[in-house]
């Protein structure tokens, strides 16, 4: 799809959850993931940090996969945030029957995502909730993960959502968190390069960055002021390509070297001071 007619539906439709499930399940064809071996060696980053107790995940998404590999990595509680009711029992479903063969061991289906997920897989599916406003004791979580997600956050709710992660985890609590940097219109526009969004000022990319795909554009050292409260433990960028694919950068991203530029990927290790 040309990446400017999906900005346009994203700026018509706004954010209907239940519009955008729509367009996955009949257009984009995005509706169920496809569990591969490579999409768990990327989750298996969290479940390597991971040493038990409780755990909490912003921004679980459709499908509660991270969730179920904590559980299934033997998570007292997982506590799964999300600003939109997104997940759905056919959603699920769908992941623990490829789990069921990639993973192996018991993976009961589930009817609902309230007393099911609770009682067979100790999974408190939260939302609509605000991560940045938990409501959760002070000290009361052991390990905290997020997954593509801050990509789409503003830069001052990060700092809002981070500020809360510290107030409720543990001290020296692990944050782990994977940051996907590329221009994410690359995935259903093959037209366009991963690093697109470049050539545009932030006058001109508002126009192209409706809420409902939000991206903030931000880099690998952004992120890394972002995260200066934590001690960090591994900062990881994933740079692949050698070259912007003739790309002109927009003065407002001139500033960064070209190993910001190229990062496609970020692995976060931040340890609650």
């Amino acid at each position: 799809m040309d990446w400017r007619l999906k900005c346009l539906a994203f700026h018509l439709v706004g954010w209907s959850p239940s519009v955008h499930s729509l367009l996955q399940r009949t257009v984009t064809g995005r509706y169920f993931r496809k569990v591969t071996p490579a999409l768990l060696t990327a989750y298996g980053y969290h479940l390597e940090r991971f040493q038990g107790g409780r755990a909490l995940e912003f921004g679980a998404g459709p499908d509660l996969i991270c969730p179920l590999l904590l559980s299934h990595a033997g998570a007292d509680e997982v506590l799964a945030y999300d600003l939109n009711r997104l997940a759905t029992p056919e959603r699920v479903n769908a992941v623990v029957a490829q789990l069921r063969d990639h993973v192996g061991g018991p993976w009961p289906f589930v009817k609902n995502l309230d007393e099911d997920l609770i009682r067979q897989y100790r999974i408190r599916y939260l939302a609509p909730a605000d991560a940045r406003q938990t409501g959760l004791p002070r000290g009361s979580i052991d390990f905290v993960c997020s997954t593509s997600v801050l990509e789409h956050i503003p830069p001052v709710d990060i700092a809002a959502i981070l500020a809360e992660m510290k107030r409720v985890a543990k001290p020296m609590t692990i944050h782990s968190a994977i940051v996907d940097y590329h221009d994410h219109y690359a995935t259903a526009d093959p037209g366009i390069s991963q690093f697109h969004f470049y050539r545009y000022s932030a006058g001109a990319w508002r126009w192209f960055n409706p809420g409902s795909h939000f991206q903030n554009r931000l880099r690998h050292s952004d992120y890394l002021k972002l995260f200066a409260d934590y001690e960090i433990v591994e900062a990881r960028a994933v740079v692949l390509n050698t070259s912007l694919d003739g790309v002109v950068v927009a003065p407002d991203f001139r500033h960064y070297s070209q190993q910001d530029l190229l990062a496609l990927n970020g692995f976060f290790a931040l340890r609650n001071r």
